[in-house]
Formats: C-alpha cells, sequence, structure tokens
C-alpha cells in the first residue's frame, strides 16, 4: 500500500499541494509575487530550468533570469544536484547556490536565509520567499514544510514513451497524484486539456471533474 494513503486530507493539502501550478518557469506571473511581498526566489535546476539532459543554461532561462534580477528578486539555485553541474548553472546565471541541499530536508533553504542576512545584514522572513521546483515531493514538501511560498512546475524535459513502457510501476510521485485525485484534493494538468488546473497566487484551486473516458 502506498505511505500516501495513510496520510490524512489536512496533512496531504498543507505538504504537497503548491501555492501556484504553472507549464513552465516562464509561466509564473512573477509580479504577482513581487506584488505579494516576495523578494527572494530559489530554484531547482533538473526539470525545473532546464532538462536534466541540458547541460547548461539556455539563451531563454538566462534572459529570463536577468529579467527577475533587474526587477529586485533576490535569486538563488537550491538543488539536489552535485557540486559541479550547480556551479555551472550558478556562474553562466550569475546567481547564488546551494548544491546537494537533499530536498525535501529543509536546511537548504535555512543556508539561503543565512547567506541572505549575511550579504544585507537583515533577515528575510519566510513568506517573503518562494521556492519553483518541478517535485511535489522534493521541492513543494521542502518548502511548505519551511513555510515559503510554491510554485510547482511541470518537468522541463519529458520521457521518452519507451520509459513508461519498459516501467509499468507507479512512481512515488504518480502514486502521490493518484491519491490526491482519489480524495479530490489536487489534479495535475491533463495533456489534452488545455485549459485545465494551471493557477497562480492566491487564485481557488478547485479541482475539475475528470472526463468519464479518462
Amino acid at each position: 500500500m502506498s505511505s500516501y494513503k495513510k496520510m490524512d486530507n489536512e496533512y496531504l493539502i498543507k505538504t504537497y499541494v503548491p501555492d501556484v501550478y504553472q507549464k513552465s518557469i516562464y509561466n509564473i506571473d512573477y509580479d504577482q509575487l513581487k506584488e505579494a511581498g516576495i523578494k527572494l526566489i530559489s530554484f531547482d535546476i533538473d526539470d525545473t530550468i532546464e532538462s536534466i539532459a541540458a547541460y547548461k543554461p539556455s539563451k531563454e532561462s538566462i534572459t529570463l533570469f536577468e529579467k527577475l534580477r533587474t526587477t529586485g528578486f533576490e535569486l538563488y539555485i537550491l538543488s539536489n544536484a552535485n557540486y559541479d553541474r550547480v556551479k555551472r548553472f550558478s556562474e553562466i546565471l550569475k546567481i547564488e547556490a546551494v548544491h546537494r541541499a537533499e530536498k525535501p530536508y529543509t536546511q537548504g533553504l535555512e543556508m539561503i536565509q543565512k547567506s541572505y542576512f549575511d550579504k544585507h545584514n537583515r533577515e528575510i522572513a519566510k513568506n517573503e520567499m518562494a521556492h519553483v521546483g518541478n517535485s511535489m515531493i522534493k521541492d513543494v514538501a521542502t518548502g511548505n514544510t519551511f513555510g515559503v511560498v510554491t510554485c510547482l512546475v511541470r518537468n522541463a524535459g519529458i520521457l521518452p514513451k519507451t520509459g513508461r513502457i519498459l516501467n509499468p510501476f507507479k512512481t512515488e510521485s504518480q502514486q502521490l497524484r493518484a491519491v490526491l485525485l482519489e480524495r479530490g484534493i489536487w489534479r495535475k494538468h491533463h495533456l489534452n486539456e488545455p485549459d485545465d488546473q494551471y493557477y497562480q497566487l492566491g487564485e481557488k484551486q478547485v479541482m475539475p471533474e475528470l472526463p468519464t473516458n479518462k
């Protein structure tokens, strides 16, 4: 039995349901986050900024981070990836980073808070921080547990169909989403429903009814 089936609804919502859910990092309303008082945003790398197969940031992501920086956001990378990969992205995007963050544990966000204090000589409150990632289990759970605004995006990389065929068992993430769906708590965007489910900060999170043929 999936361990998620043993969790009550309140815990599932508090831990795994994101404050923002969008197709990619490019679809998040950053102006809205700024208006809500967010001053610092941390980003996962793999399948969030770029596909896990990407060696370095794309021109598109470099442009986005330059724009966010000029908008006034303090930017960080918070990744479970190794030092070399995180350092490469950090240097190209010109932002600070935490590698081997061990998400879903929260020490990486604590390190970012300390870094901010050391840099500005003032503390940053948790409600002034946001974290962006592609994993409900690692990114959303980390941010929700720590108490920052959480932004979930779909995978920047696409799992080949052969991979899905060769792995008939549900991943941990799929098990979690199945429980959320069964209980009517949250539903991941369906590829064939272009207007389904995505939401920005503060928007009502209502799970649409599933068509009977899906």
